[in-house]
């Protein structure tokens, strides 16, 4: 998954880049005009000259509009985007101020999971710890044997633990000590002690799943989210695209193409 994460951040801004259109409603034209005066004399004055121009709402100037009006957004883009890594479906479509709880969330996430990680081990090296100095207990390639572990939890010393597997004929479970399988608390105040900071280091670290849970839950939550933000940035565009005012202004030329004025328009688009 961490993978696929890098690569999202990778493609996303190109994504990002390719659906911003930008179209420019003022034009710079420069040309040259020959005047024939009525005298017959020619001149040939170089005459420079700026036309501001806007789209006409009423000409229906698709190509200009389109850009000036951005381009939609895919909801499945968005889904694939807040699914991978939640928040950026919502980056996608243009949508951060609801897209940033779902990075925080995530961050947080993934925090109280190191934490708990952290914790859950520093509570189990302690216990063993104290196991071997309270119980003479030898860890060495024991420590992925978390059977003995627990078992020195329930019992005062090796002897007592063997001598109730016999009793149930449980002959392949007994310990040998002297395969280093030894452990003989003082009293049970140190076994108890012991058994809590086991009990704890366990239960901290299993505590991780529903962490991991909850990140499921939020990178699923993200994508679908993402899918009603894509749509909400569409909705808006199609209705600031069909309705509303719209401020267009020009100038006004004589025959002779010299500017008289300047030209303001309103329209309404339905």
């Amino acid at each position: 998954m961490r993978f696929l994460k890098i690569v999202v951040l990778l493609l996303l801004p190109f994504t990002l880049f390719s659906q911003e259109q930008f179209g420019s409603d003022f034009r710079l034209k420069s040309s040259d005009k020959k005047i024939i005066p009525l005298t017959g004399s020619v001149t040939t004055p170089l005459e420079m000259k700026t036309n501001l121009s806007f789209p006409d709402s009423l000409t229906g100037d698709n190509k200009t509009t389109a850009k000036t009006r951005g381009s939609k957004k895919s909801p499945g883009l968005a889904f694939i985007y807040g699914l991978l890594l939640p928040g950026m479906g919502h980056v996608y479509a243009d949508r951060f101020g609801t897209g940033k709880y779902f990075m925080i969330s995530e961050a947080t996430l993934w925090l109280t999971y190191a934490a708990f990680s952290i914790y859950g081990n520093w509570l189990l090296d302690d216990a063993y710890n104290y196991a071997t100095t309270h119980a003479g207990i030898t860890v060495g390639d024991k420590a992925s044997d978390d059977k003995f572990f627990i078992d020195i939890a329930n019992y005062s010393n090796v002897d007592e633990y063997n001598n109730e597997k016999l009793r149930f004929g449980e002959y392949e479970k007994l310990y040998l000590p002297e395969n280093g399988y030894y452990f003989w608390w003082n009293s049970d105040e140190e076994r108890r002690l012991y058994r809590g900071d086991k009990i704890g280091g366990d239960r901290t670290l299993n505590d991780r799943l529903f962490v991991v849970g909850a990140v499921l839950i939020n990178h699923l939550i993200s994508g679908i989210s993402a899918v009603f933000a894509a749509n909400g940035y569409n909705d808006d565009l199609k209705e600031k695209s069909s309705g509303g005012f719209r401020m267009n202004a020009g100038v006004i030329k004589n025959f002779n193409n010299r500017i008289d004025g300047i030209k303001l328009n309103i329209s309404k688009n339905f």
